[in-house]
């Protein structure tokens, strides 16, 4: 495991910082759990846009949304860089860190490797952390620093691979952890952001790189937290069926990634007119109205619209429109 970033790391697992990571340190392009799911939810060439050495025009953005998850990684886990509360004085009078002194002081926080936020962010944070290691010590699970946020580099398929681990236990049988902030955290909705930002390929990603790193084959969970009181938490671990599914994605952006770095082409949308079909679902919606105005006619002689009319007259005074 090494402990700083001095080069091009080869296979294995090491211990790196956020920034060192996200720059990709592979000794050739690698593609993360991010990339992979550019490729297949939208394009190979959103892939490359988000990529740090093969865009020449990449600018690492740091995304004032992502700051509370950042801040909450630091509480729980211990590592990478602290999050700090704007100073009261540099902030506007309503509160909000708007003014010229709070976007410089900001920007000087996030260039020493901080996190800015908020004084209600900041006990917010804090908050969510201590529900977090509340509910993981119930279920005797602890998360000590030392193997937290830990990079994994190997190659599968022919393509280099990296996955940073917000937590790896040093017992090989217990699983992978990510840490999720969010709004919702009751199951259905961790259902739905499951689906809706492929967290399931991140699973199947993660498992499949740690497993080729260091040849522990091991399950993956996440922890949903919300980010407001009582900040409620959610353990999750897809089954068995779920990940068969989400490891045939990753092989398939694996199979783009490598037939995209090979011959320097990387597809944006198709070129072409595309022809879509709506849903049903939409379509039925739109029935369903029609078939409401057309009993309103029948037993009212008269067309909801007419009625809406009727209804906002002056001289209405309080009269249904259907009398």
């Amino acid at each position: 495991m090494k402990d700083l970033l001095t080069g091009a790391l080869g296979p294995g697992v090491h211990d790196i910082s956020a920034e060192a990571y996200h720059a990709d340190p592979a000794a050739v392009p690698s593609m993360s759990s991010t990339l992979a799911r550019l490729m297949l939810a939208r394009s190979p060439r959103h892939a490359w846009t988000a990529h740090p050495r093969l865009n020449p025009d990449y600018e690492s953005v740091e995304k004032k949304t992502f700051d509370i998850g950042r801040a909450a990684h630091r509480a729980v886990l211990g590592k990478g860089g602290d999050f700090v509360a704007y100073p009261d004085h540099v902030l506007a009078k309503n509160g909000a860190a708007s003014t010229t002194a709070a976007k410089e002081w900001a920007e000087e926080i996030r260039a020493r490797g901080m996190t800015p936020v908020k004084s209600d962010e900041f006990d917010a944070v804090n908050d969510m952390a201590a529900e977090i290691m509340a509910r993981l010590a119930f279920m005797e699970i602890a998360f000590p620093p030392a193997r937290s946020e830990l990079t994994a580099i190997a190659e599968i398929d022919g393509v280099m691979c990296r996955a940073m681990i917000d937590h790896a236990p040093e017992d090989p049988r217990q699983p992978l952890w990510d840490l999720k902030t969010t709004t919702d955290a009751s199951p259905d909705a961790v259902m739905r952001s499951i689906m809706a930002y492929g967290y399931d390929i991140q699973a199947a990603h993660y498992t499949e790189v740690w497993k080729a790193a260091t040849g522990e084959d091991r399950a993956f969970r996440f922890v949903f937290v919300e980010k407001e009181a009582p900040h409620e938490c959610c353990v999750v671990q897809l089954g068995g069926d779920s990940m068969v599914m989400a490891r045939k994605r990753t092989a398939r952006a694996r199979e783009m990634w490598r037939h995209c770095l090979t011959t320097g082409q990387w597809p944006g949308y198709p070129a072409e007119i595309v022809q879509l079909e709506l849903p049903e679902f939409y379509q039925a919606r739109w029935l369903e109205r029609e078939t409401f105005e057309a009993e309103v006619k029948k037993a009212t002689g008269r067309d909801v619209l007419e009625a809406a009319y009727r209804w906002q007259a002056p001289e209405n005074h309080g009269e249904t429109p259907w009398a």
